[in-house]
């Protein structure tokens, strides 16, 4: 009797027994669309696609075994990790909604399982941070940007502002650190996306993607300015042109598209997305914020798992629900070949 294991909402549960299948998908609790996965399977399989679950009678031949020697056990389904996302095609989007609580659960799993690659790219990525808001700090001192200086003399209190007196000096400070700041996101969306999907990391990939650079600022200057045009009227369409089109950072680094392109596609991508993303984003605020009243230390394990999860979104809208999964009994995702 083989051992079954079954995937609803992006949680794998099991192992179980093909009867105790049939029970569950009796009660409702097992949808036909949820996936199943046996010793004997290449793959996760849909539960309405396994004779035997809904009614139809087993099919005696899916064991996969010997028949010229029957004591002989199922050949197991996969061998090489490389090749465990060969078969997993991109979903039509909108067709596999995602499911907020589990996108935040993989990404509290993830976060778990990677944490000390995460702490050591964290380390680098805010010390550069730091570093770049030094510069600005410099630069703004040294351009007279938001200096004041306080006359008590004369019984009154006077300020004198000396905002800016050096322009050229001030816009070109903010240009050159918003660049390198774009640049380091480009690089940790690349280590993101990676941990998601069990390959690889090192701190060196935040300065891998400068080819994808001229892209990103055009993408994040178009961005800002729909979603701040958007804000002015009412808030709400400024939220959801967020939403539509807020994954063009991840088609830029993922599809090296260019800037219209990583648009369209994020707005592709997230079709039948926008409410769950929207709730999505809600829970992780909730997360921070939980975070933060930990005296803030409590964001050192908020935001690894917010990052995590926003990754595993991406990739849910991608590929379904898969994504949000690793091969039965093993550590290894599913997608780890992508």
């Amino acid at each position: 009797m083989h051992e079954w294991y079954f995937a609803k909402g992006g949680q794998q549960s099991g192992p179980v027994t093909f009867e105790q299948l049939v029970e569950l998908a009796g009660k409702g609790e097992l949808g036909p669309n949820d996936l199943l996965w046996n010793s004997t399977m290449k793959d996760w399989t849909p539960a309405n696609q396994v004779p035997g679950i809904f009614g139809a009678p087993p099919n005696p031949s899916m064991p996969t075994a010997d028949p010229a020697n029957p004591y002989a056990a199922p050949q197991s389904a996969w061998n090489e990790p490389s090749s465990s996302a060969a078969g997993l095609s991109e979903i039509v989007h909108g067709s596999d909604p995602i499911d907020a609580g589990g996108c935040i659960k993989r990404g509290f799993e993830l976060a778990k399982r990677n944490a000390g690659n995460i702490a050591i790219v964290f380390l680098v990525y805010f010390a550069l941070s730091f570093a770049v808001g030094m510069v600005q700090g410099v630069v703004d001192a040294f351009s007279g940007f938001g200096q004041a200086q306080v006359d008590f003399s004369g019984g009154q209190v006077t300020t004198y502002s000396h905002e800016a007196k050096n322009w050229p000096v001030f816009i070109i400070g903010r240009i050159i650190t918003q660049t390198f700041s774009i640049f380091l996101a480009l690089g940790l969306t690349r280590i993101g996306l990676n941990l998601v999907s069990g390959k690889v990391v090192s701190v060196g990939m935040l300065f891998g993607q400068g080819d994808k650079l001229v892209s990103a600022i055009l993408g994040t200057l178009l961005f800002g300015i729909a979603v701040g045009v958007g804000c002015l009227f009412l808030i709400v369409p400024g939220i959801y042109i967020a939403l539509r089109y807020g994954q063009y950072m991840m088609a830029i680094v993922d599809r090296d598209m260019g800037v219209m392109d990583a648009f369209s596609y994020s707005s592709s991508v997230t079709t039948n997305n926008r409410t769950n993303l929207f709730v999505f984003w809600l829970l992780a605020m909730l997360i921070c914020f939980a975070g933060m009243l930990a005296c803030g230390v409590g964001l050192l394990i908020a935001v690894p798992i917010v990052w995590m999860a926003s990754m595993v979104a991406y990739r849910w809208m991608q590929y379904g629900h898969r994504a949000a999964l690793d091969h039965p009994g093993t550590q290894i995702p599913m997608i780890n070949g992508l």
